[in-house]
């Protein structure tokens, strides 16, 4: 069924039978906040473009980039049926460069990597920060990825837009196809803790079950709150100081505390901080 109505109960029969797309569009429901900005590459037909649609509400805009033009097509199609005024599509692939790219389309997917049986074609792709600016988007809170091989190639031409927003990211890890480019999954998720993010694996099937970066389908990654960040940061300072002596407290404890009474500080008072050189 490549057209559908998000609530009618064939799609929620579609929905059922296929406990993969279920998984995503839960946990897709149980992060995204209205009035959120979100980006979802590899929209396909649109099943979790119109999820996110839902989710944001009218004061949330959601950017669905989908490359391959008999999806892009479909994609258009269900976002009119589904009244997602929220959403705009765009015919564009991500990744770390930009221009024409060879592509592969196999099934009722596609990707960089080529898979036995794929049509070739050639498609336009841009780096999310090109993408963003060229939109004149202020900010953005939530990346969708869905990228079929291409997810460290995204996320290395998205590298400015992760340091400046610091969006939440819930991306599917397609492991054959990184391998065929001689890339992994630890790559991935090395590159967003390089980055500042903590870094979730999950399996979409069994959302409550443990996971790990060797099994999972889908890493989340977020950067830690401030509120958290200040907790940590007055545990810190109430553990040195309970661990300083009575008497004769060495130079480096001192400065220790100093510095981070005054990052806390600066962070109370919604600041950047950090150490003199």
């Amino acid at each position: 069924m490549n057209s559908f109505v998000f609530g009618s109960e064939e799609f929620q029969r579609e929905l059922k039978d296929n406990p993969h797309h279920t998984g995503e569009v839960e946990f897709l429901r149980s992060v995204l906040r209205p009035g959120m900005r979100a980006i979802e590459a590899g929209a396909n037909r649109g099943v979790t473009a119109v999820a996110i649609s839902r989710q944001i509400g009218a004061q949330g805009h959601l950017y669905a980039l989908e490359p391959v033009p008999e999806f892009y097509t479909e994609l258009k199609e269900n976002l009119r049926r589904n009244g997602a005024d929220n959403v705009s599509a765009h015919q564009l692939a991500l990744g770390n460069r930009r221009g024409r790219i060879q592509f592969y389309k196999h099934g009722g997917g596609s990707g960089i990597t080529p898979a036995e049986d794929a049509e070739g074609l050639y498609v336009e792709a841009t780096t999310l920060t090109d993408f963003l600016r060229e939109q004149g988007e202020a900010r953005i809170d939530f990346l969708n990825l869905d990228c079929e091989g291409s997810e460290l190639l995204v996320l290395q031409g998205a590298r400015k837009v992760l340091e400046d927003h610091g969006p939440q990211i819930f991306c599917e890890i397609h492991r054959d196809y990184l391998g065929k480019l001689n890339q992994s999954i630890g790559e991935v998720a090395g590159l967003l803790s390089g980055l500042g993010y903590e870094v979730r694996p999950l399996r979409v099937e069994e959302l409550n079950a443990e996971s790990s970066v060797e099994e999972c389908s889908h890493v989340y990654a977020r950067k830690p709150s401030r509120k958290r960040e200040m907790k940590e940061l007055k545990e810190k300072i109430a553990d040195l100081k309970a661990r300083m002596p009575v008497h004769s407290v060495r130079p480096s404890m001192l400065q220790e505390l100093e510095e981070l009474e005054e990052q806390l500080k600066s962070m109370e008072n919604g600041e950047e901080w950090a150490p003199d050189p």
